[in-house]
């Protein structure tokens, strides 16, 4: 099932998410959402350094797998989460936003 956001064209995309990071709600949840994606993109750097120093020094066994496999995945999760996240609240502010306007006519 596609959200309502996702059937939206790409002006009125950008006028939802301009009056969503406008209120006080959309602009925490644009902090919270770019903070896990930026800790999701640190722990992949994180792990990618880890196994390339292993690697250049010739020092690569299963410590390091079991250490960084971990991470990666922990990272991918963070930054998929936050893109999901992010279309969901845009999804629900827009339905919340239209109920509001169908009422008041």
């Amino acid at each position: 099932m596609k959200y309502r956001y996702q059937r939206l064209s790409k002006e009125e995309k950008k006028a939802w998410k301009q009056t969503y990071y406008n209120t006080t709600a959309g602009k925490s949840m644009n902090i919270r959402l770019v903070r896990l994606m930026f800790t999701g993109i640190i722990g992949f750097l994180v792990a990618l350094y880890i196994i390339t120093n292993n690697i250049i020094n010739n020092n690569v066994d299963w410590t390091t797998w079991i250490t960084t496999i971990p991470l990666m995945i922990a990272s991918i999760i963070f930054i998929s989460a936050s893109f999901i996240l992010r279309i969901k609240n845009l999804n629900m502010f827009i339905v919340k936003e239209e109920k509001k306007h169908t009422k008041k006519l």
